[in-house]
């Protein structure tokens, strides 16, 4: 069943002016994801657009989970998803579900990336 849906769109060029230094990259991306950008602001980019998107299929926001607890991964293929103990531990808080999905897609232009999270679970 699906628990939630969260879309974001975001301006490529807005990131480049707001993540200018290490020390605001390292406020919102984990190291992995740093490290995985290669200083492509696509990539970021498309990071932050991701954790936007799923923090509004949680509905909760960025308040009660921190932009670093939303890590984005890629599978073997370079399929983008997003895992973690914590955050799997708030959807069943939140949705009261278990068995829960995460699936992400990401997509860009040269100007946009526009990103998509459903949640989806099993009531208890």
């Amino acid at each position: 069943m699906i628990l939630g849906i969260g879309t974001d769109i975001l301006e490529i060029k807005r990131i480049k002016k707001v993540f200018n230094s290490e020390k605001k990259l390292s406020r919102i991306f984990t190291e992995k994801e740093i490290f995985k950008s290669k200083g492509k602001i696509e990539s970021l980019a498309g990071y932050f657009s991701s954790k936007e998107s799923f923090s509004k299929a949680l509905g909760t926001g960025i308040g009660e989970i921190s932009f670093k607890d939303i890590e984005i991964k890629n599978t073997s293929l370079g399929k983008p998803y997003i895992k973690s103990e914590k955050l799997d531990k708030k959807i069943k808080e939140v949705f009261e579900t278990k068995n829960n999905k995460v699936h992400l897609s990401i997509t860009h232009s040269k100007e946009y990336v526009v990103t998509m999270v459903i949640i989806e679970g099993e009531y208890k």
